[in-house]
């Protein structure tokens, strides 16, 4: 006797479901490496900051050094990000006279210190 079908080329439901086991798989080890790659861009954006924070408050030293004889950083009370970046960087603020650097990245916040009537050469920037 003659088989009458007619031959169906297609897959199987057993092939597609190996394919998507294995889809599964891979985007279950991708994922977690997508996440880290974000935190890991935060932390670059604020290391390059705080460096930049640092880089312009020696700058500011140096300036007054040139202009008074003095080297001395700004005190807590009159810094402000203007007045030793050339622009404020994306999601980081200073709340003035406070001392407190934000960035809104990851709701980090530093803290600024220089002395107002004591060693004025001297600044301290640490995390909080």
């Amino acid at each position: 006797m003659k088989n009458n079908r007619k031959h169906q080329s297609g897959f199987t439901l057993i092939e597609l479901i190996i394919v998507i086991a294995i889809i599964g798989i891979m985007a279950a080890v991708a994922v977690p490496k997508f996440f880290d790659l974000t935190t890991t861009a935060h932390n670059a954006n604020k290391n390059a900051v705080i460096g930049n924070i640092k880089t312009g408050l020696n700058n500011y030293a140096s300036n007054q050094l040139a202009t008074n004889g003095t080297k001395s950083f700004p005190a807590t009370a009159s810094l402000t990000l203007e007045s030793i970046l050339d622009e404020v960087p994306d999601g980081w603020s200073y709340v003035g006279g406070t001392g407190i650097l934000t960035y809104s990245g990851d709701n980090s916040t530093w803290l600024y210190t220089s002395p107002v009537g004591g060693d004025a050469s001297k600044y301290t920037l640490v995390a909080q």
